[in-house]
């Protein structure tokens, strides 16, 4: 049994599962999960699996009735067909055995908060996910919200191939003689202006598509974990978080598309228009919460870390920055530098919720220093 997370756990199945051990496979399980709730997400992983019966199913049928995410990976097609034909499919999530596909050597086209998407040939590219948002929960969530965007008009790239790099999880993209946007301005600056404007004209599109209630998540809700993530942490205070949730209340409840992490690193160019990937963090709501996203990527980035630019976006600091600037006042109309000021002040301030909750897990950050940083930022927001 491997614990991935604080609410995923995999359990593993081997050889043949009948009437003869079926018993003794449902105490071992619910013995081994015990300590789970029912929303934990249950992953049983069946490579190992040689052949599972009636009796064998029915461990798994008392499996989904105790834990609502339930999902068995990594099947042999025989092994699928069993619980295809007995009609398991549309009871668990079940999932054929996922191919392997290796990212050593290949370009890295950008980098974020959810993955890294990477040059696969001149066809195709593949994002590969983080430790933390590499579930296959996550990843479904993606691909549905993916469609969702498509049949809205949006421009965004339709996933076509799950596949697994090492212990990550990666989605196929066909994207013919593509490059990110970062990699385009990087090769044109001199285009940046004309980039930057259709970028505003993007987001300007998502945020005035609406969708139907319950298509897709509340944004604020998103914002809400980082503030549960910073609260399990255990390095703020009382005070701090009731300030982040009391900010979050405050947004106003819309129900257009936000993309969660909208920056030159998740936009793809081709044939000179800007196409849309990584949709984990889709949902609706109030554009702030797309913005400051993009702000926290773009413009805090680029002024607090010397290679932040690049290992994000693909684009240096300076240029970044220039990109940055054109786009916000094309998205807002805003001219006065005074009013750019404020508005900023305002992204910077909901961006911190997602850097005090990221530094309590982040690899750039020592743990010895965490003590320190999170009294400094604990500061800054409680500053504003």
């Amino acid at each position: 049994m491997k614990k991935d997370n604080e609410m995923t756990v995999m359990y593993e199945l081997k050889g043949r599962i009948d009437s003869n051990n079926a018993a003794d496979l449902e105490k071992d399980i619910f013995t081994a999960l015990s300590e789970y709730d029912m929303d934990s997400d249950i992953i049983i992983d069946g490579a190992s699996l040689e052949y599972i019966s009636s009796a064998g199913l029915r461990v798994l049928l008392k499996c989904s009735k105790k834990w609502n995410k339930v999902s068995v990976i990594d099947v042999s097609p025989e092994i699928y067909e069993i619980f295809d034909v007995t009609g398991f499919t549309s009871i668990i999530d079940v999932h054929k055995k996922i191919r392997e596909v290796s990212v050593e050597g290949l370009e890295l086209l950008g980098k974020g908060a959810n993955g890294s998407v990477y040059r696969l040939d001149d066809e195709r590219i593949i994002k590969v996910y983080n430790p933390v948002t590499s579930s296959l929960e996550r990843i479904a969530r993606e691909k549905a919200a993916a469609r969702q965007a498509f049949i809205h008009d949006i421009p965004s790239a339709i996933s076509f191939d799950l596949v697994r790099s090492g212990d990550r999880y990666g989605i196929i993209y066909e994207m013919i003689n593509a490059s990110t946007l970062g990699q385009f301005i990087t090769a044109h600056p001199d285009k940046i202006e004309e980039y930057a404007v259709k970028m505003a004209d993007l987001l300007k599109k998502l945020h005035s598509t609406a969708f139907e209630d319950g298509v897709l998540p509340d944004a604020r809700m998103g914002l809400g974990v980082w503030v549960d993530i910073a609260e399990r942490s255990g390095y703020y205070s009382d005070e701090l978080i009731t300030k982040m949730r009391e900010l979050i209340d405050d947004i106003p409840e819309r129900n257009t598309f936000i993309h969660g992490d909208f920056h030159p690193g998740n936009i793809m160019v081709v044939d000179g228009e800007l196409v849309l990937i990584d949709m984990t963090d889709a949902s609706v709501g109030d554009p702030v919460i797309d913005l400051l996203g993009s702000y926290q990527i773009m413009k805090l980035l680029s002024m607090k870390r010397p290679e932040g630019g690049m290992r994000y976006t693909g684009i240096r600091n300076e240029l970044l920055s220039k990109l940055w600037d054109i786009f916000i006042r094309s998205y807002t109309g805003i001219t006065d530098e005074k009013e750019i000021e404020e508005y900023e002040k305002k992204l910077e301030h909901y961006a911190l919720i997602r850097s005090i909750a990221g530094i309590t897990f982040s690899e750039l950050v020592p743990k010895e220093a965490l003590p320190q940083m999170t009294k400094v930022i604990t500061e800054a927001f409680l500053s504003y």
